[in-house]
């Protein structure tokens, strides 16, 4: 590794994408700065600045290599907090657009299973031990420092509980604050244009609810997951555990057919689902939260690497491409975004050398979203309601296949195997293409077998364990 240090990082944003940008740049930089514009909580609780929180994230197994990489220890320590582990597909009960169950093929990948709070607030913990590294929350970025020739030479701040402002030098700034960044804008006022973006909507929202395990509960199955089929069934679900004996329940409904957020109508579209499993579940659960919705699941896309941006400037995570949070693709992303880095910098000798080892670096990052973007879209280009594009004859093709493919995944462990590593963001889409996989695909049966008896809910309980 090269031992030279290159100044001060600053890091916009103090979510997954940020502390984990920082954590990388903290090995070539003398200071790191992370501006947050919440106060950070002191433990795994909620804030104003992720409203998505509340609802289940998939931290895929991609992720969590990457998270191991730069910071040794945090899966440990999320299953000692009480995050379950989970093994795909044996322990997830999984019907797929097909209408085939997933069988208990071996595991192939394995998950960790907590809160988004948890996860986070464990990564930021092991962050905060870094000795040139430190958090300036509470503050908020309101423009650039630009000098001559249209290198960027810091930021302009305000404190957001006295109103005070100023200034903050940086050898480089990583943009990381995520859906709702002000870059565009700021780059207008310091005089260059802001970025094209690609943006398309398929109207899908989702309602969560967490619920207590019940006493003396018992099925094959820890993890629930009905899978939308659009353009016929616009309606899914998904129930991972979490710590502290829950389990965590999203309903999901694409085209504007909106999960409802009250308790009749959130009981009343569980029973619509293509499967009754989540239904029984609730009938046997007890609630342990309100009900919360979102709706704000565009795929949005700005496309920096075509754009002349002042040097010393990057951008990653959600501000650079927002997927529809529904595919849990985006941390697992960000993550593998902010482990470029460490290449990206890998011959930068100081800090005048910043702008010269930056030449190019948006466009690399950019090249880490396609896949993602690829299947994020193209499942919600099946929604007929869906704005922004229009399936092509070839993403027809895709789809087409990609329907064949998930026929296949319940009844063949090679093809199951090869898909899961690409949900995890392990393998490339193209991977399911290979001269290896297509023969298997195609050759599938679509005769659909019936749902194993052992996902249906476990009728022994009690009628004291059962929700009134």
């Amino acid at each position: 590794m090269n031992d030279d240090r290159l100044g001060h990082a600053v890091v916009i944003g103090g979510s997954m994408a940020g502390i984990l940008t920082a954590r990388v740049l903290s090995d070539r930089f003398d200071q790191v700065t992370i501006i947050e514009r919440d106060r950070l909580p002191d433990g795994p609780e909620v804030r104003k600045g992720v409203p998505q929180t509340r609802h289940l994230h998939a931290f895929w197994a991609g992720g969590m290599e990457v998270v191991e990489r730069l910071l040794p220890g945090v899966g440990n320590d999320l299953i000692a907090a009480g995050a379950v582990p989970l093994g795909l597909p044996t322990e997830m009960a999984w019907l797929t657009p097909s209408g085939r169950w997933s069988q208990a093929f071996p595991a192939s990948q394995r998950i960790v299973s907590s809160t988004r709070a948890l996860l986070e607030w464990t990564v930021r913990s092991h962050v905060e031990k870094l000795t040139n590294l430190r958090f300036f929350t509470e503050h908020e970025v309101t423009g650039l420092n630009v000098r001559p020739p249209g290198e960027l030479a810091g930021l302009r701040l305000r404190d957001r509980r006295s109103g005070a402002t100023a200034e903050l030098p940086a050898d480089l700034v990583v943009d990381a604050s995520g859906r709702g960044s002000r870059l565009p804008e700021w780059l207008e006022d310091a005089g260059f244009a802001a970025p094209e973006e690609s943006t398309i909507d398929s109207f899908l929202g989702y309602a969560t609810r967490m619920f207590e395990i019940p006493a003396g509960f018992s099925a094959r199955w820890n993890a629930v997951y009905l899978q939308p089929a659009p353009p016929v069934h616009s309606r899914g679900g998904i129930m991972f555990p979490i710590e502290g004996n829950r389990w965590v329940l999203t309903l999901i409904g694409g085209g504007g057919d909106y999960p409802p957020t009250d308790e009749q109508g959130f009981r009343d579209f569980a029973a619509s689902l293509r499967s009754s499993l989540l239904s029984e579940v609730i009938e046997v659960a007890e609630p342990a939260s309100p009900i919360w919705g979102y709706r704000r699941t565009s795929n949005r896309r700005r496309h920096y690497e075509k754009l002349a941006m002042p040097g010393r400037l990057l951008v990653i995570g959600d501000s650079l491409c927002a997927f529809n949070p529904s595919y849990g693709q985006g941390m697992t992303v960000a993550a593998k975004e902010a482990e470029l880095l460490t290449g990206i910098l890998e011959d930068c000798r100081s800090s005048a050398d910043l702008p010269r080892a930056l030449e190019g670096a948006q466009a690399v990052i950019a090249t880490r979203v396609k896949g993602s973007w690829m299947l994020a879209t193209g499942s919600d280009l099946r929604y007929p309601t869906t704005v922004g594009a229009t399936q092509t004859r070839m993403d027809k093709v895709v789809n087409k296949y990609l329907d064949r493919v998930l026929a296949a995944v319940p009844v063949d462990p090679t093809v199951s195997a090869a898909f899961l590593r690409v949900l995890n963001l392990i393998d490339e889409p193209q991977a399911l293409f290979s001269p290896r996989l297509m023969p298997r695909v195609l050759r599938t049966r679509r005769r659909l077998p019936a749902v194993p008896k052992d996902f249906v809910v476990d009728r022994e309980l009690s009628s004291t364990e059962r929700r009134p």
